[in-house]
């Protein structure tokens, strides 16, 4: 579910596609965006902010865990990839 938001007269020189007469542009969020833009309306101090990413660190990273061990689970991920992983370079080469 898709909610659509107005920007405000004032901020519309500032957006990315120019307005044209009879034209509205509208920032568009997922619901997610809004839940978390409702919760951190209520934060009111730094300790809280930083527990607030603290927890969607911890969200992101059960996630990544979680896909981790379905691809280890399914044989697409072994201990031969990551020694390959171990010596690969994927480093940008720059020129000296």
């Amino acid at each position: 579910m898709e909610k659509r938001y107005d920007i405000p007269e004032e901020k519309k020189e500032m957006a990315s596609e120019p307005a044209t007469a009879g034209y509205r542009q509208r920032t568009v969020f997922s619901a997610a965006q809004v839940e978390l833009l409702n919760a951190m309306s209520y934060l009111k101090t730094d300790e809280e902010i930083r527990q607030l990413q603290m927890a969607i660190t911890k969200f992101f990273a059960q996630r990544a865990d979680e896909e981790m061990e379905k691809l280890w689970e399914s044989g697409k991920w072994n201990e031969q990839t990551l020694e390959e992983l171990k010596q690969a370079h994927y480093r940008t080469p720059y020129k000296k």
